[in-house]
């Protein structure tokens, strides 16, 4: 199955694969863990921000993230109640930086191998 977004020029075509999805939510999620403990809004607030934009969580994609983490021992949380309301906050363990770096590692070497390709293949043509 493909997906498509549209920009103001273009339609972008991208793949639906679960791992690039996962793998992608999975190191904004720790990327903006990895500064200070968030609730679940502010994560989605701090990722397009940072993003300007260009990247969107819908809030619904975070809690089955924050289940894996938790049962992988990446996150804690606790409660704090702010204005009458009850927040969940989200701390991120030694365990999740660690996964985190190794997370990080990799996205970068792939991203290099990526631009790798693009390069010599434009140069090519």
């Amino acid at each position: 199955m493909v997906k498509f977004f549209q920009n103001s020029e273009r339609k972008i075509f991208l793949p639906n694969t679960d791992n690039f999805k996962r793998g992608t939510v999975e190191l904004t999620v720790l990327s903006v863990l990895s500064q200070k403990d968030m609730y679940g809004y502010e994560i989605v607030k701090a990722v397009s921000e940072k993003s300007g934009g260009l990247f969107s969580l819908p809030l619904g994609t975070l809690y089955p993230v924050f289940y894996r983490f938790s049962e992988n021992g990446y996150i804690s949380d606790y409660d704090v109640i702010v204005n009458k309301r009850l927040r969940k906050y989200y701390h991120l363990e030694e365990k999740g930086r660690e996964y985190y770096k190794e997370l990080l590692t990799e996205y970068r070497k792939i991203s290099r191998g990526v631009d790798m390709i693009l390069k010599a293949v434009e140069e090519n043509e």
